[in-house]
C-alpha cells in the first residue's frame, strides 16, 4: 500500500484519502485497520472518511467488512463529467437570461459552479454538483496539466453566457467539461506511469 503518510504531509484523513483515490495512488481492496495504521491514526477518524467517500463515489462497501477504491477508468471520469454538465446546463437553461449576466461576471471557474449550485432548487441534484465541484473540479483545477487550456474553455463558456446565445452556450459547456474530464484522466496516467517506474527501480 501507499506510504501515505509519507507522501501526503498534511490534511485530515479524508483529505489525504481523497487526494490519494483521485490521483490513482490508491486502488484495490483496503481495510480501516490498514488505513488506520499507515496513517497514524485511530480507526475513527478512517471510518468517518471512509463513510464520506463511499458517499462521495470514491469506494465501494465489500461484503466481507473490507472497502473497495472505485474504478476512474477513462471512461468513467468522462460519463461522471458529462453528468455534471448534463445537469448544469439543464440548470442553465431554465434560468432567466439575466442571471447570465451574473454567472458571466464569475472571476473563477469555482465561484461560477458554486454560483450554478445555489441556482438548484432540488436537494439531491444539489448534493451531486456540490460534490462535483467540490472534489472532482477541485481536483482538476489543483493539478491540471494545461491550466491554460482548461481556462481558455472557460473563457469561451463566460462569453457564451455574456452573448446569451444558448446553442454556443451548450457547445462551449460541452468542450468546456471535456477538456476537464481529459486533464483529470491524463493527471491520472501519467501518476499511474510514474508509480509503475518506481516499482520497477
Amino acid at each position: 500500500m501507499l506510504e501515505l503518510t509519507k507522501k501526503y504531509k498534511s490534511g485530515t484523513a479524508l483529505e489525504i484519502l481523497q487526494e490519494a483515490i483521485l490521483s490513482g495512488e490508491l486502488s484495490g481492496e483496503i481495510t480501516q485497520n490498514e488505513l488506520a495504521a499507515n496513517l497514524g491514526v485511530s480507526r475513527m477518524p478512517v471510518r468517518e472518511a471512509l463513510i464520506a467517500l463511499e458517499y462521495q463515489g470514491l469506494l465501494e462497501r465489500e461484503s466481507n467488512q473490507h472497502v473497495r477504491i472505485a474504478k476512474l477508468t477513462e471512461k468513467n471520469i468522462f460519463v461522471i463529467f458529462q453528468d455534471f454538465a448534463s445537469i448544469e446546463l439543464d440548470v442553465l437553461e431554465n434560468l432567466p437570461r439575466e442571471k447570465f449576466l451574473d454567472l458571466s461576471a464569475c472571476d473563477s471557474q469555482m465561484k461560477f459552479h458554486r454560483l450554478i449550485r445555489n441556482y438548484v432548487r432540488e436537494p439531491f441534484r444539489e448534493k451531486i454538483l456540490e460534490i462535483m465541484t467540490e472534489i472532482y473540479l477541485r481536483f482538476v483545477l489543483d493539478n491540471a496539466k494545461n491550466l491554460e487550456r482548461v481556462n481558455s474553455a472557460f473563457e469561451n463558456l463566460l462569453r457564451s453566457l455574456r452573448d446569451m446565445n444558448l446553442e454556443n452556450l451548450r457547445e462551449n459547456y460541452r468542450l468546456y467539461v471535456e477538456i476537464l474530464a481529459s486533464e483529470f484522466a491524463f493527471f491520472r496516467a501519467c501518476i499511474k506511469e510514474s508509480v509503475s517506474e518506481n516499482e520497477t527501480r
